[in-house]
């Protein structure tokens, strides 16, 4: 392989709505705390702050550009009296006395604080949104004009994004479509998320797949997109967007948007408990920082792109991966166990999640052959609406043991002349309908320089061929030797003029 002087990742903003989220970093800071001290632990301090475990707006400095920083539960809501404070939208005085100083309107002080957060770097700022008109605030008003108050103050401070998340009026259709229909006449430039009623997905901005514990986050998000993704087509004038939370990779291969939990703050929590949402063991999370990075950068390439059940494709083939709890991590695998009901099946301790082998959009599923002990990864890919194409192999769980099966690989590109490519492989076999191809270059996508690979791959008619090697040898160029994020590159198919 020979370095060039090109960069296959254009110099632009990502134009999909992702985001860092501060809800696991509010349970950093307390140590594992409860809900309520999580709540209590969002402010300018927590930041802003000098130190661990404070400064998360100074997270992710190589994604920012790409990235919304979204405030969660409850930048809102006072510590006293919060019950009457749900869903209130205004800046909460003792959490942010900086940005409310000087008696200023909410719309002020939200341009305040969002003006910092952009000086940082982060493409913008937004905020969780409880699914309720405050008690404390509506008294016998109108909830549209409610709404209407907030969403023109979104407008006047540039505030981006709504996560609207539970709340008294959570599982209401009616209420979630008249908060995007009232966006989109109030504060037109406002990205709207909804969750919990899929019925909602193709007349939405986004839609995320909600919580899921680090254990099974991969099958259950396999499992979530292949139903969300399926919800009819997205309709005209919505982006229809599924966000797929924290798996940064089926967000990047699949054309979803993320919203990102993992944070800078490696290993134990302050107290030395272990972080239950990101232990160091099984895939360690917190290490693979540069994956988001990668993923970020992608979709700068390949944006994500509206539901469309006609053009998804969900193999019959069906997963299963396994975890045996042990005694011995109680702190961990207590909390773990007591999310067993995501489990297919829980019997003699071990804990069992099923999920679809594979899911394509826009494109067919990826062939793949069993490794030798006859063992396949989970498997993502797209064809984007601008013809890019994607394709990723997701790790499996077994006892107490992860990893990426590496397989033959076979996708059928068509006239892609861009492939994104992410996980491991023994080998990838590209089918293409592109001819007289006169050079390959990869690049990881975390960095700014390109290889001409032509001469390390097989290049037949209609077929190129890549081993797995020279995928790992170029996505981990620029790697950190602390960071064990799985690869990220991106192919580049030249032709002859």
């Amino acid at each position: 392989m020979k370095k060039t002087d090109i960069n296959l990742i254009p110099d632009i903003q990502n134009p999909t709505p992702d985001y860092y989220c501060t809800w696991q970093t509010q349970l950093y800071a307390t140590s594992g705390g409860t809900p309520k001290m999580q709540r209590d632990i969002i402010g300018e301090r927590q930041l802003f702050g000098e130190g661990k475990p404070y400064g998360w707006a100074y997270f992710y400095e190589k994604a920012r550009k790409d990235l919304f920083l979204i405030m969660d539960d409850s930048w809102d809501v006072p510590t006293e009296n919060e019950a009457g404070y749900f869903g209130s939208l205004i800046l909460d005085k003792s959490k942010f006395s900086e940005s409310t100083s000087g008696g200023v309107s909410n719309a002020e002080a939200l341009k305040r604080l969002t003006d910092k957060v952009k000086a940082l770097g982060w493409k913008g700022l937004g905020g969780w949104v409880c699914a309720q008109e405050a008690p404390a605030l509506i008294g016998e008003g109108d909830a549209e004009e409610y709404w209407i108050e907030r969403l023109k103050d979104a407008d006047a401070s540039g505030f981006a994004y709504w996560k609207v998340d539970w709340g008294a009026r959570c599982n209401d259709i009616e209420f979630r479509k008249m908060l995007t229909e009232l966006g989109r006449r109030y504060a037109p430039k406002l990205i709207i998320e909804h969750a919990m009623t899929q019925k909602i997905i193709p007349c939405s901005d986004v839609y995320r797949t909600y919580d899921v514990p680090a254990i099974m986050s991969i099958p259950l998000t396999m499992q979530k997109v292949a139903s969300f993704a399926r919800v009819g087509v997205t309709e005209k004038g919505y982006m229809g967007l599924v966000n797929c939370e924290d798996e940064a990779y089926v967000a990047a291969a699949g054309g979803f948007s993320m919203g990102i939990m993992r944070h800078t703050y490696t290993g134990d929590f302050p107290n030395g408990q272990p972080d239950r949402s990101f232990p160091a063991i099984h895939r360690n999370i917190k290490s693979k920082m540069l994956e988001v990075v990668r993923a970020a950068r992608w979709h700068r390439i390949a944006p994500a792109f509206g539901v469309d059940a006609d053009n998804t494709h969900v193999s019959e083939v069906m997963l299963s991966d396994t975890w045996k709890f042990e005694d011995r991590l109680s702190e961990i695998e207590q909390w773990w166990f007591k999310q067993s009901m995501i489990a297919d099946f829980l019997e003699d301790e071990v804990l069992t999640k099923t999920a679809p082998a594979a899911i394509s959009r826009g494109c067919e599923l990826p062939n793949i052959t069993p490794d030798a002990d006859g063992n396949i990864p989970f498997a993502i890919s797209s064809r984007n609406p601008n013809g890019v194409f994607s394709v990723a192999t997701l790790g499996r769980t077994f006892d107490r043991s992860y990893y990426i099966p590496r397989c033959d690989v076979s996708i059928n590109t068509g006239d892609a002349d861009t492939v994104g490519i992410f996980g491991e492989y023994k080998s990838l076999i590209i089918n293409t309908e592109l001819g007289n191809i006169k050079a390959v270059l990869m690049q990881d996508i975390a960095s700014d320089e390109a290889y001409d690979i032509t001469r390390d791959i097989s290049i037949e008619k209609g077929r190129i061929i890549i081993s797995g090697d020279i995928i790992d040898k170029i996505g981990k160029l620029c790697q950190p030797s602390n960071d064990t994020s799985e690869i990220g590159v991106v192919l580049k198919l030249i032709q002859n003029d």
